[in-house]
């Protein structure tokens, strides 16, 4: 299992690599799984694109999930050209892998951005949302609502959820992300539809 993208796939915010998402992840899937992180902090979708996804020829993997999107957001990434980029990355992962995409967080969630900013995130980060939820139709690859399916937790309790940046989500936070990416997995086969994937809700 290979997972590209920012800061939340990296684990920023994590006690320790167990507590990410991948980490969780790994260890709750129910079967040996081989786990390679190429996420780095700070990446967009155009850094994934330049510097993550060529590595994809090296180390295929039988699963790719790619959690990227939130630094877009801030960097106001013209959503044309997040669009394109996202598509040009998903080109690049070889046939028949399976491709599990997590949407946008909440990005009006965190406290640590002060309003209006935290508006104006939340409003930018739905529209960048939108184009992996069309992607994710477009090529049959699975799609984890994470802002609809924890946003809402994240908000009511970000003392929590957040981690001490008040940015990035906690160990607990990750846990509820971890729950959504194993629902779809467990979820995934032959016939991936695209369709939203929002377990236990």
């Amino acid at each position: 299992m290979v997972w590209l993208g920012d800061s939340t796939a990296a684990g920023v915010g994590a006690m320790s690599a167990a507590g990410s998402v991948p980490g969780r992840v790994a260890a709750d899937l129910g079967r040996p799984v081989e786990v390679e992180v190429l996420a780095v902090s700070g990446a967009t979708v155009a850094d994934v694109l330049r510097v993550q996804a060529p590595r994809l020829a090296v180390r295929p993997g039988d699963v790719v999930v790619v959690s990227v999107g939130a630094n877009d957001t801030t960097h106001l990434t013209p959503r044309g050209a997040f669009r394109r980029d996202y598509e040009k990355l998903l080109g690049v992962v070889p046939a028949g892998t399976e491709i599990v995409l997590l949407g946008v967080p909440d990005m009006g969630a965190s406290p640590r951005l002060a309003q209006p900013l935290r508006a104006v995130a939340g409003w930018v980060g739905e529209r960048l949302d939108a184009e992996i939820v069309a992607l994710a139709r477009r090529v049959g690859a699975r799609y984890v609502d994470i802002a609809a399916s924890t946003g809402p937790a994240f908000r009511r309790h970000p003392g929590r959820y957040f981690a001490a940046d008040r940015y990035h989500p906690s160990d607990a936070g990750y846990g509820l992300w971890a729950r959504e990416v194993l629902g779809a997995l467990r979820h995934s086969g032959p016939d991936r539809t695209g369709s939203p994937i929002q377990s236990g809700h």
